[in-house]
């Protein structure tokens, strides 16, 4: 079976065998630093065509089933994870997001979701997070299903949006210490309405709702397609979720509020008010009774 360790332990090991021959050189009156700096240049320069090939995998021969037998793991079919829901909690209100809409967690080449903790399967936990991570493939806002499962698989992460919630985000500080370093431009023909500037220090368009810190704000930020030279160019959205939920209300005792924030490829954003009101609908669908 194959062992992975990684190259952190293989490096830490050579400084520790370093320190061991410093030690040795001490007791017989050497000077450690250099004995020890040569002990580690020696093995560097013996190993280190070797040590990409040991940090990617160490093999150990042993019988099946044997010490260090690797489980098979155990893969969740897209017909089960239809039927699946991982069950969460944030600021007082609770969600269920299905298991079809978490792509990062997906294997092309298992066709599943492999090892999903048992006790998400069997929805005996709603443990409280301070984020949740949403994936959905545009432009319908449609998770992972037998229409579509083809095409993710092909075209992976190109024609999809990744999303999250979080707490509520106060903009004060941003205005305080960024705004001012905006350079302001033109409105932009693909952002009507918006608030165009260029940030330099990050190559990148920002567009805002309003100049001035406000709970109801909406930035979002693209990248100089002059500075990309590979790559699917990604924007990023953030605006403020409400969960149009009388459920969400009485859970948290007020009118809750999150942080929404959202990637998709630049090709898409014009149509960002679609996609962020279709986005905030599927949330919406999200929000447990229990």
């Amino acid at each position: 079976m194959v062992f992975t360790i990684g190259l952190l332990p293989i490096v830490l090991g050579v400084l520790l065998l370093g320190m061991f021959a410093g030690k040795i050189a001490r007791r017989l009156r050497k000077n450690p630093l250099v004995w020890g700096i040569l002990t580690i240049s020696v093995v560097t320069a013996a190993t280190w065509q070797y040590i990409p090939i040991w940090s990617e995998a160490i093999v150990y021969r042993s019988k099946p089933g044997g010490r260090f037998a690797s489980p098979e793991p155990m893969v969740t079919s897209l017909a089960d994870a239809e039927k699946t829901h991982i069950l969460l909690s944030m600021d007082g209100v609770n969600f269920d997001v299905p298991l079809v809409y978490n792509f990062k967690a997906y294997s092309r080449q298992l066709h599943g979701w492999p090892n999903v903790p048992g006790k998400v399967l069997e929805g005996k936990q709603r443990p409280v997070v301070d984020f949740i991570k949403i994936d959905a493939m545009l432009p319908g806002i449609s998770p992972l299903g037998a229409e579509n499962i083809a095409q993710f698989e092909k075209l992976a992460w190109a024609q999809s949006l990744h999303a999250s919630i979080s707490h509520r985000v106060a903009w004060d500080d941003y205005f305080k210490y960024f705004f001012e370093k905006l350079q302001r431009q033109a409105e932009s023909k693909q952002l009507p309405g918006m608030l165009h500037f260029y940030d330099p220090t990050a190559n990148a368009s920002i567009y805002l709702s309003h100049d001035h810190p406000t709970d109801d704000l909406i930035r979002i930020r693209c990248p100089d397609e002059n500075a990309i030279h590979e790559g699917i160019p990604i924007c990023v959205v953030e605006t403020a979720y409400y969960p149009e939920s009388e459920i969400a209300k009485s859970m948290s005792g007020k009118d809750a509020v999150f942080h929404l924030r959202y990637e998709l490829p630049m090709q898409y954003i014009e149509d960002w008010r679609t996609i962020g009101h279709k986005l905030k609908s599927r949330i919406n669908l999200m929000v447990s009774h229990s």
